[in-house]
């Protein structure tokens, strides 16, 4: 299944703007960069790409780790394909209804649970 990524023009406007960026960094060494974590640009195929289901959005996250030649990591109903470029990385990603509503739930009890010990204590 192929989609409509995105267009040429868009696409073109975004790697120019990731250059630019390149490029400024070169030209304002005094300027800070990451140290530790490295650079993620996650790709979301529920809502970057045409996928219109889960099934669709597993398919397109299969088909770019086809494309960057990477095995899929799924645990826990998150399901990513990365490539590595040392400090700054390009990933695709599908988080799963059931992982987010897995996540919602534990979430729910949030306010059930104090670390402040009871009054008179």
């Amino acid at each position: 299944m192929a989609y409509a990524i995105t267009s040429d023009a868009h696409r073109g406007r975004f790697v120019e703007a990731l250059r630019g960026l390149a490029d400024f960094l070169d030209r304002n060494p005094d300027l800070p960069v990451p140290r530790y974590a490295p650079v993620r640009m996650s790709v979301h195929p529920l809502y970057d790409t045409d996928a219109a289901t889960e099934a669709d959005a597993l398919a397109e996250v299969e088909r770019i780790a086809a494309v960057l030649g990477v095995t899929i990591r799924s645990e826990a109903g998150h399901h990513i394909a990365c490539l590595d470029f040392g400090l700054v990385a390009y990933e695709a990603v599908l988080v799963t209804q059931a992982a987010m509503d897995r996540r919602e739930a534990r979430n729910s009890y949030r306010d059930c649970v104090s670390t402040d010990p009871p009054s008179g204590a």
